[in-house]
């Protein structure tokens, strides 16, 4: 949970009027193309399509059966006419015709049981395809986050190698000029040295995060790519809004889908034990045929010789018809039922310990984030401080250096100092952001700092 930070971040800034042209992607076009093209998304759609396909069969068990068949063969020495049912002793040729339907009446609610099962499976399968979809997405917004961030570096890092250059182009035109001894250019020089290796690094830290975000996303390495930064400037109101834990605890019972995939889930093996249930119960089902058959020794005694009966005359002459129920009772089979609902009682004891241990996930991770906003306001007060401090210091050890009242080493010290001041002020302020869009998200007010 703490890594959602991230994802809730990125989805609430907005992105401002940047071209939407093939190399710039906003988290949402990454977002969109991820869940698009991930293949554990794919396959975890594909799951429900194929649950949905369940609950269309399963409503289809309501409806008739019709089968037709047909048989053509030879019979050789003493058999049985299939069209008298009387012995012979001759070769025989026959074919015979079927056409069988059934329809179930009753079989102790399987069916009806069989359809409520399979649309609560298919919902939490839908359900299951959303959290991976919210996982992949976080995901995404990790390695895009890490661009972003790396990219203030950058920008931070240069804005710092210039400040030190200028600070070393002041301090040699003084040396110039005969006001500071030569040694004063040296700790300033050591320090733009350490800074340009630090652009150095960081923008190959670019380049890489940009490179695993591209893989990420499944798209070419060899074509251009690059992120939209966004820009974010949320009021101290907002940061420092207060959230009731039982408010927030409430909301997020609501809204998260892997507690509603358990219940769900919990559900469906209820009505597993009621399934297993309809083995013991007797079934009713009504059915009905018609048939009629030829031989190859029919004849029609009606007739003068008794000639032999033509094809279509036997079709027509043997057409039967029949039609009655079916009542089906189970009485012993091993104790198989028995055992099937033993078996669904058990896993029903299983299901509400998943739906226990969901909830207390969400508990536990609705808690923490609260915990952890307090905390981020504790660090963002104490960074405010520090940076105004160090901003102070360093403003004081300009003066003192250009009165000469102290060296380039005080100086570098100072501007040290307020670097670090700042890149903490920074991180603190981003950690405050992300704290307090995770309690938005729990709460539904959707992803925006409005």
């Amino acid at each position: 949970m703490r890594k959602s930070y991230f994802i809730l971040f990125f989805l609430t800034v907005s992105f401002g009027a940047i071209a939407q042209d093939g190399n710039v992607w906003t988290l949402e076009r990454a977002v969109e193309h991820a869940l698009s093209n991930n293949i554990q998304v794919r396959q975890l759609n594909t799951l429900a399509d194929i649950s949905k396909l369940q609950v269309q069969q399963s409503l289809n068990n309501r409806l008739p059966t019709l089968s037709a068949s047909t048989n053509v063969g030879g019979q050789f020495g003493r058999t049985i006419d299939p069209t008298t049912n009387e012995f012979e002793q001759q070769n025989i040729g026959f074919q015979g015709y079927q056409l069988n339907a059934n329809i179930t009446l009753y079989n102790g609610g399987f069916i009806k049981n069989s359809i409520r099962q399979a649309e609560l499976d298919a919902g939490a399968a839908n359900l299951d395809a959303k959290v991976t979809g919210n996982n992949v997405a976080l995901q995404v917004a990790n390695s895009y986050l890490t661009v972003v961030l790396v990219r203030e570096q950058l920008a931070n890092a240069r804005a710092q190698l210039e400040l030190t250059t200028e600070q070393l182009n002041n301090t040699n035109r003084l040396i110039n000029a005969g006001a500071l001894p030569p040694a004063e250019r040296f700790d300033l020089e050591a320090q733009v040295a350490a800074n340009q290796r630090t652009v150095v690094e960081l923008e190959n830290q670019v380049t890489m995060a940009l490179l695993g975000l591209q893989l990420q996303l499944l798209l070419d390495p060899t074509e251009e790519f690059d992120v939209a930064t966004p820009q974010l400037e949320p009021t101290e109101a907002q940061l420092f809004q207060e959230y009731d834990a039982e408010e927030v605890l409430f909301s997020a019972r609501q809204i998260q889908p892997t507690i509603a995939a358990a219940e769900m889930r919990r559900e469906s093996v209820g009505v597993g034990e009621e399934l297993a249930k309809a083995g013991m119960r007797p079934s009713l089902s009504l059915f009905g045929s018609v048939s009629t058959n030829y031989s190859s020794i029919a004849r029609d005694f009606t007739a003068p010789g008794f000639p032999r009966l033509g094809y279509f005359d036997q079709l027509d002459q043997n057409f039967g018809q029949s039609a009655g129920l079916a009542l089906q009772i189970p009485i012993y089979s091993q104790n198989r039922n028995k055992i099937n609902v033993q078996r669904a009682k058990l896993q029903m004891v299983n299901a509400d310990l998943d739906v226990e241990q969901a909830e207390n996930n969400l508990v536990n991770e609705v808690q923490l984030a609260l915990t952890d906003l307090r905390a981020a306001r504790q660090n963002f007060r104490a960074a405010e401080i520090s940076l105004d401090a160090a901003q102070a210091a360093y403003e004081n050890a300009q003066k003192s250096y250009k009165a000469g009242a102290s060296n380039s080493l005080d100086l570098v010290t100072a501007t040290n100092r307020l670097d670090q001041a700042r890149t903490e002020y920074t991180r603190s302020k981003y950690q405050l952001i992300f704290n307090r869009q995770v309690i938005q998200f729990y709460l539904g007010r959707g992803l925006s700092l409005d």
